[in-house]
């Protein structure tokens, strides 16, 4: 399945907006984000996995959530190859991060996602590949986001997703997604 990045909660693009197109496939028990972006600038000033990706430059984030479940996972990795893994067991998990009530680290994982970046002349490519057990014919929701840093100023945001709002924390929103090995 291969899917533009959108601004759709917006009447037309921000200025600063810059394309990108993500795939995702199964195989060998793993879902597969692969993201193509366009940037000028790709940076990032991470230094550890499990730091808030966002804050600190340019992110691809692949979120997932099997069909009948609250909760879902969500994956980031920043172009120098740090990730963070939070999985939410109650979408409500996200309102108390938001309102402070919780903190986001509760939701931390240990996991460090499969990753392979490659810097491009037109900016940089994501390999992000995590386990995911399916039965046939079992759906899930998907969606790929991303946080495009810019120079001084606020990162331009993008998603696979249709998002009436700009929000990627909704999961009725994001791409119904069936495993098929390839």
């Amino acid at each position: 399945m291969e899917f533009p990045l959108i601004q759709s909660w917006l009447p037309q693009q921000e200025k600063g907006f810059r394309p990108g197109l993500a795939t995702f496939f199964y195989s060998d028990g793993k879902l597969h984000l692969k993201a193509e972006l366009f940037d000028e600038d790709v940076s990032s000033t991470a230094t550890n996995h499990g730091q808030k990706l966002w804050e600190h430059g340019d992110v691809v984030e692949l979120f997932i959530q099997k069909e009948g479940e609250s909760g879902y996972r969500e994956y980031q990795v920043a172009p120098n190859g740090f990730t963070l893994a939070l999985h939410y067991p109650e979408i409500s998990c996200v309102a108390d991060v938001r309102s402070g009530e919780r903190d986001m680290e509760e939701f931390l994982t240990k996991e460090i996602p499969a990753t392979k970046i490659t810097l491009t002349p037109e900016g940089w490519e994501v390999l992000l590949s995590v386990h995911l057990t399916a039965l046939p014919g079992e759906k899930f929701r998907v969606s790929c986001c991303r946080y495009d840093a810019t120079q001084g100023g606020k990162a331009v945001i993008s998603s696979t997703s249709p998002h009436p709002v700009r929000d990627f924390h909704r999961p009725q929103d994001w791409r119904e997604f069936i495993p098929v090995p390839a």
